[in-house]
């Protein structure tokens, strides 16, 4: 059988931002891979880190945070070792960003039909405007956004918030990237439109492209991804297939993090559950298992000074695992 390697591998990845003299990790000794054609959710509260492991993976970090890793290897190339110069040809072009706020990224005073075509400018020298706003049309038809020539001689703030995100998502779909990473795309949306961007979503893997899901909404993972990722306190706690976390949550984290949905059947519960107290702060992260301070289960069993004084480490061997020193054991 041939090996097929996966379009992104992260080992040991690290994000430090110097506080008052000493550094402060917002991302932990993360590892990782996303498969080619594969959605990857990546969950849990904010704070946990989300946002910054996505934005680390394009080198894109605001300074002076500085990002360390044994490997972060995309598609055969190392992007730890690449210059700024070959990170802004990769940016866009094979890796593109979706952010939760399209309004918030775009020029205020340029047209649809120029925040689109930027990218494809800038990448691909391309000049002739009868090409721009070619490809910029079919940019727009490909997210199904109606009413195409109207909307291209749009400013951004005459876009409803639906309309928005797709130009975002057709500004980063242009040049045919490998790889999405969607930081919280439909978080600000309505649930009509959320839908429809995430069966867009769905089609754009069925192409071929790799996505990143970033989001604190379970419900949206279990309709589009395929695995899932959980972080804590910067650290992945949790990973496995959509299918296996779901059913058979190993982390307590994980656990109360499903118990706090609605079911979808039967009669709503007349308290939903919750995680008690808040995530810890990154300056601030406990010893041992960081969500010990928080977890029912160590309480239950007397807290047990293992998880005080040791961290967890989970058996990455499995497709399915949890660092947690009692894995498994505890009720949803």
């Amino acid at each position: 059988m041939i090996e097929i390697k996966p379009l992104i591998s992260v080992e040991n990845l690290t994000v430090e931002f110097p506080v008052r003299g000493s550094a402060v990790r917002a991302v932990d000794d993360v590892s990782f891979e996303v498969g080619h054609g594969e959605i990857v959710g990546l969950v849990g509260e904010s704070a946990s880190g989300k946002s910054t492991l996505g934005l680390s993976l394009m080198r894109m970090v605001p300074s002076p945070g500085r990002v360390r890793a044994r490997r972060m290897e995309f598609d055969g190339r190392d992007l730890s070792a690449l210059d700024e110069s070959q990170l802004r040809q990769i940016r866009g072009s094979e890796i593109s960003l979706i952010v939760q706020d399209a309004l918030a990224t775009m020029n205020p005073v340029t047209t649809v039909l120029e925040q689109i075509t930027e990218v494809v400018r800038d990448h691909e020298g391309v000049r002739s405007r009868r090409v721009l706003r070619a490809r910029a049309a079919q940019a727009l038809r490909d997210v199904q956004l109606p009413d195409v020539e109207i909307n291209l001689r749009r400013y951004p703030h005459e876009l409803s918030g639906g309309m928005q995100q797709r130009v975002a998502i057709a500004q980063g779909l242009i040049l045919g990237p490998k790889l999405i990473i969607a930081d919280e795309p439909t978080t600000a949306l309505d649930v009509t439109v959320q839908a429809q961007i995430l069966s867009l979503l769905k089609q754009i893997r069925d192409g071929g492209t790799s996505i990143i899901f970033v989001t604190h909404d379970l419900a949206t993972v279990a309709e589009i991804c395929d695995r899932v990722l959980v972080m804590y306190a910067g650290r992945i706690v949790e990973s496995g297939t959509v299918a296996e976390v779901f059913a058979e949550p190993q982390h307590p984290y994980t656990q109360g993090l499903l118990a706090s949905l609605l079911p979808l059947g039967g009669d709503p519960p007349k308290r939903l559950d919750a995680i008690s107290g808040q995530p810890p702060r990154p300056e601030a992260w406990p010893s041992g298992c960081r969500f010990h301070p928080r977890c029912p289960l160590w309480k239950s069993k007397g807290e047990p000074e293992i998880c005080v004084n040791e961290d967890p480490q989970p058996d990455e061997s499995r497709t399915h695992w949890a660092a947690c020193h009692f894995a498994g054991e505890g009720v949803r």
